[in-house]
């Protein structure tokens, strides 16, 4: 297995570890309750270095992105970034990820860890001359999170460029830290107010500890990815593999207000009947009204009927109760509704509810 360069780390903090996309990541430090509540409550710290990272550079590289993507390129500019996702012909979804225009020809690409070589393959694959040069990153880059209410606070006390009054959210800025660059971005996936910061590898172990060091007064903890998949799934927020695959498009994973762009691009046409017409599935949210948790992969039934699945379940620690993402038959089920999770054959009661349950709090 891949280690990040923070794995010295993990192991001196007591984390316990496990394999993630081929690599050995922390999955808790304390407990995922604990992690999770203290990010919501105070601020957490992520290892996310095993995210993939493009460079896309060159005269017709936002020409290149926006036959790729649903989403308007021109939307962004120069330190701007936004989520978008690469789409195949049939409309489903090859990778969600992050794009951040560093110029107006220079382009940085955040991807999921289990994608990044279908990814690299499939934008090479489509751009045999356009002249624009696909540079994979990921290896000399290294990524870390904070996220939480006092991350500002906790930022300013690093980097005294950032806070909330020196950047706004979905943007990004450069500065540097004993010599090394470093990018920091008011974005994040957790549902808090929070930054990810991008890094040489040879900078992320100093960048770690000074963070840590500086969020102590502050509360900050690391942060597992146990508790990052609870973050993310309070708020709604899809993960690749899960709400979204290559047989799941971004309309159906609720992500329809992704696809924006006039543009010609791959899978506009299914994309654009989806939208106006409506998908076949839709992503529900909900909420156990019985005990029990709702886990990745049980059937869920309404008057007897299955109508879907489970795509993300876990339990709660904000709302102490079974949440759940299920991809259902469209119109099937509206908010207040009832429905039922097979847990081991025994139907449980659920209701559905507005996506997300954790509105962002920033």
């Amino acid at each position: 297995m891949k280690h990040t360069a923070l794995h010295s780390e993990h192991i001196r903090l007591g984390a316990k570890m496990v394999e993630f996309s081929g690599w050995e990541m922390p999955v808790l430090y304390s407990s995922i309750i604990e992690e999770h509540n203290a990010t919501r409550e105070r601020a957490g710290i992520f290892d996310i270095c095993h995210m993939g990272e493009f460079i896309v550079k060159g005269p017709n590289a936002a020409s290149l992105l926006s036959g790729l993507i649903p989403t308007d390129i021109n939307r962004l500019e120069p330190s701007k970034a936004m989520y978008s996702c690469l789409v195949n012909e049939r409309g489903g979804t090859v990778d969600d990820l992050f794009i951040y225009m560093r110029d107006v020809d220079d382009f940085f690409l955040v991807v999921n860890a289990s994608r990044k070589d279908t990814d690299l393959a499939w934008m090479r694959g489509h751009a045999p001359s356009s002249g624009v040069e696909i540079v994979d990153v990921s290896d000399e880059t290294a990524k870390i999170d904070v996220q939480g209410p006092m991350s500002p606070d906790i930022m300013k006390a690093v980097f005294p460029d950032a806070g909330s009054e020196g950047l706004r959210r979905f943007y990004s800025l450069e500065t540097t830290l004993d010599g090394e660059t470093v990018m920091l971005s008011m974005t994040g996936y957790t549902g808090e107010r929070g930054y990810e910061l991008y890094m040489p590898v040879s900078a992320s172990v100093s960048v770690w500890n000074r963070l840590l060091d500086a969020g102590k007064p502050f509360g900050l903890v690391p942060v597992g990815l146990g508790a990052r998949d609870t973050l993310r799934l309070e708020a709604g927020y899809s993960l690749y593999g899960h709400e979204l695959t290559e047989e799941i498009s971004p309309v159906e994973a609720g992500l329809g207000w992704l696809v924006n762009s006039k543009d010609s691009h791959i899978g506009r046409d299914v994309l654009t009947s989806q939208k106006e017409r409506g998908a076949p599935r839709e992503i529900v949210c909900l909420r156990m009204r019985d005990r029990g948790v709702p886990r990745d992969g049980y059937p869920v039934a309404r008057d007897g009927e299955e109508i879907g699945v489970i795509t993300s379940g876990g339990f709660s620690p904000t709302f102490k109760v079974g949440i759940a993402l299920a991809l259902v038959k469209r119109g099937s089920v509206g908010v207040g509704e009832r429905l039922s999770v097979m847990m081991r054959g025994r139907p449980r009661d659920a209701e559905i509810v507005p996506r997300p349950l954790y509105a962002y709090n920033g």
